[in-house]
């Protein structure tokens, strides 16, 4: 079990999905942990800050991060866990859809990370990503999303590569993770679609043939990129999918 215990960590999109789940297993860990939302009510555990954040905006972010870290009397990791998902297909995509994805899932990703390592370079730390299956494989109808999600691996790779003289590490994680908005898609689903989706899933996931759960399979690998653990890790792309990866398309 990776020690977090007074780690001090900033958790964005605390208040559900994969965020969320950081948040409660950091906390059950002794770490001090603190949040972003976004126009939302959080269920935190006791003790836990959130603040309201847009973290599409550069101002909004930095500003956000030096009151958490003023809270917090310090910083040791950033775990950027908010994010978007958008299924258009390719030929379909307008200006406004490619533009949200990227003002969501990339440039949030540079303006947190900047934020982050401002406070880190003095001492070093960790920032973890969040990358996706998609990005390496691509994914038919998910053009944009896909192309976010690589977006910030390359990125990911390139602040590793400048930030570890400072001793920051930056890694990404590649979920295959049913968050609430999946669970809320299978809920829309007809049963022949229903039906469809999990064949699919059963044929190109070797570990159950299902997406995994956040706090359960995802939450535990962000705690070891958090932690001293991965001290000597930097740059890395870690799936996180029950091996949907690693299969041809």
């Amino acid at each position: 079990m990776s020690d977090l215990k007074n780690k001090r960590i900033i958790v964005t999109g605390g208040a559900g999905g994969i965020g969320n789940a950081a948040v409660r297993l950091f906390a059950s860990r002794g770490a001090r942990v603190t949040c972003t939302v976004h126009n939302s009510t959080p269920d935190l555990p006791q003790g836990v800050l959130a603040r309201t954040c847009n973290i599409s905006d550069r101002d909004d972010v930095i500003r956000t991060f030096a009151a958490l870290v003023e809270e917090m009397g310090g910083l040791d990791v950033l775990v950027h866990a908010a994010g978007m998902h958008g299924t258009m297909a390719a030929e379909q995509i307008d200006a406004a859809h490619w533009n949200r994805m990227f003002d969501i899932n990339v440039n949030a990703t540079v303006w947190t990370n900047q934020a982050a390592f401002h406070h880190l370079k003095a001492q070093g730390g960790s920032i973890v990503n969040m990358g996706s299956v998609e990005g390496v494989r691509g994914f038919a109808g998910n053009a944009a999303y896909a192309a976010s999600r690589g977006a910030v691996m390359a990125w990911t790779r390139t602040a590793a590569l400048e930030w570890g003289a400072s001793r920051v590490r930056v890694n990404c994680v590649a979920p295959a993770i049913a968050t609430d908005i999946f669970k809320r898609q299978r809920a829309a689903m007809d049963p022949v679609t229903l039906a469809a989706v999990d064949e699919s899933l059963r044929q190109r996931i070797p570990l159950g043939g299902t997406l995994g759960d956040a706090l359960l399979d995802l939450a535990p690998v962000l705690a070891f990129l958090a932690s001293d653990d991965s001290r000597f890790i930097t740059g890395q792309t870690i799936a996180v999918d029950g091996g949907l990866m690693m299969l041809g398309s």
